[in-house]
């Protein structure tokens, strides 16, 4: 059976980078448990932006191009003939564009300006001009800025691009296995707590938390408030938190209870959302900590779990690959894009307004949807691992 074609629109491609642990799964095959899971898609052909450049300073030696020559896939040097695979039109059945990691400038807010818009835009000029529209899968959030994910989101759906975007962290292990949210129950307030950079891993803290909250009754509904503490504001921004509730969040890492106080006493970042059916939700961020734990609290009682993910090799980003597979061979996403628009947005307006930008108010994130109780080809289900080799 023919494999549906993929064009892959990179900025960079270095070892590790989200490139490599990635795009190399969709070329060859995803490293799993020792062994190897064939793509369901064919690589065809490739746009790499920056060539082994990690990030403004730090150079790292470029793997992508020998790697893309040993399987195969032709190089192209804009992202239109990559789409056209060295023709006229759009000779592809899906892209994936992976706008993460490389030489690009931060903004005043400490966001990097990564062109994801740019490339998605170059992806859509050339359907438009073929009149041959395919599904668009774009790693992490849709673009550092709201304004730009929101017109990307409506372009797609005006012109009928089935489109996601999103982190592993939602998608990925579980501890205790299987932990969800009871699918429909109400829900009043929930924490999820990481660590790392505000805007690099804030936004992969947001989307743990949104795994969970999406999940209460009536689905997402939008947030009204949005509010983002950094230094001398972080304490005021946990006070306004369930301390019970956070605490839970914490211990849901694997963390010794004797470091639960230390990883409290050293967070970096918080940010508050009120929603607009009355959820109070959050994220914090601590030095401490080096995974994420979630904690949401109802009517009919508290879930918490860490959300796992592995280190080298990275084989949860199997789980991201297949629901960009799933997206280009069905036509269809198999979980709402509005989630990553979401988050991506709370990101954006948190950013601003820790730094005076912007106010608390939201009236942009008038974002609702609903998720599927099952999300099919994820870590949910699964018993975490670690890693062997052959």
């Amino acid at each position: 059976m023919t494999r549906p074609r993929v064009a892959l629109i990179i900025t960079t491609w270095y070892e590790a980078s989200h490139a490599d642990v990635l795009a190399t799964g969709l070329v060859a095959g995803y490293d799993w448990d020792g062994g190897t899971i064939e793509p369901r898609v064919e690589v065809v052909s490739a746009y790499l932006e920056q060539r082994g450049i990690s990030a403004k300073g730090r150079d790292k030696p470029d793997i992508g191009v020998d790697f893309l020559t040993e399987h195969g896939v032709p190089l192209y040097p804009t992202p239109a003939e990559a789409m056209g695979c060295g023709r006229p039109g759009v000779n592809v059945d899906g892209v994936v564009i992976i706008g993460e990691h490389g030489d690009y400038e931060d903004n005043e807010y400490g966001q990097k300006v990564y062109p994801r818009r740019r490339l998605f835009d170059s992806a859509l000029s050339a359907m438009i001009s073929a009149d041959r529209f395919v599904p668009v899968f774009n790693d992490k959030h849709l673009a550092w800025n709201f304004t730009d994910a929101r017109d990307m989101y409506d372009n797609a759906r005006r012109l009928g691009v089935p489109l996601l975007a999103g982190s592993t962290v939602p998608i990925s292990w579980r501890r205790p296995v299987g932990t969800q949210w009871p699918y429909g129950a109400p829900m009043d307030r929930a924490i999820c707590v990481g660590y790392g950079g505000f805007e690099v891993y804030g936004y992969h803290t947001l989307e743990g938390l949104q795994a969970f909250t999406e999940r209460r009754r009536g689905g997402e509904s939008g947030a009204v408030e949005v509010r983002g503490h950094l230094d001398d504001q972080v304490a005021e921004g946990l006070a306004g938190l369930d301390p019970d509730l956070l605490r839970t969040a914490v211990a849901a890492h694997p963390i010794e209870e004797s470091r639960i106080d230390a990883a409290l006493e050293q967070v970096t970042e918080v940010i508050t959302i009120r929603h607009a059916d009355g959820l109070e939700s959050a994220i914090v961020m601590s030095k401490e900590l080096s995974s994420w734990g979630v904690a949401a609290t109802g009517p009919g009682g508290t879930q918490a779990c860490e959300l796992h993910l592995q280190g080298a090799p990275h084989s949860h980003f199997l789980f991201l690959g297949r629901a960009a597979e799933t997206l280009i061979i069905d036509g269809a996403a198999p979980y709402p894009v509005e989630r990553t628009l979401f988050t991506g947005g709370i990101l954006d307006h948190a950013i601003r307004n820790a730094r005076g930008a912007v106010d608390p108010a939201s009236p942009q994130l008038d974002v609702s949807y609903t998720v599927p109780d099952h999300i099919p080809d994820t870590g949910v289900p699964l018993e975490p691992y670690q890693h062997r080799s052959n």
